[in-house]
């Protein structure tokens, strides 16, 4: 399984994309039909509740116009985080609902937020 490391931080309560290649022997592609994708932040790697979860069709989508994948990180996802605490995350490709395959992990921080009202 190849496994690579990323941190991420974001304001709190902001709107953010993150864009994931999805690559299978070297060579980047689509994921099949059988193929299933999630990213899990948890206050830590071991912990039985996780604090947001994405999945495929579920704030994860393909963009054409990138060829990669969007995951969605929506204000509601990071509202009860607490600013500059570190939490850990993964994204894990399984193919055709096997093992995992392929994974990101890193840290996951949510930082200040400057514009503190909305623009009109």
């Amino acid at each position: 399984m190849a496994v690579k490391k990323f941190d991420i931080e974001i304001p709190k309560m902001d709107y953010q994309e993150i864009f994931v290649t999805i690559s299978k022997n070297a060579q980047q592609t689509k994921l099949g039909e059988n193929d299933l994708i999630f990213m899990t932040v948890k206050r830590f790697a071991g912990d039985d509740k996780f604090i947001f979860q994405k999945s495929l069709n579920n704030g994860i989508s393909y963009d054409d116009s990138t060829e990669k994948y969007k995951i969605e990180i929506n204000s509601e996802d990071t509202k009860n985080m607490l600013f500059n605490k570190e939490y850990g995350y993964d994204i894990t490709i399984y193919y055709d609902g096997n093992k995992p395959k392929q994974k990101i992990i890193g840290k996951f921080k949510v930082g200040t937020k400057y514009t503190l009202n909305e623009v009109i």
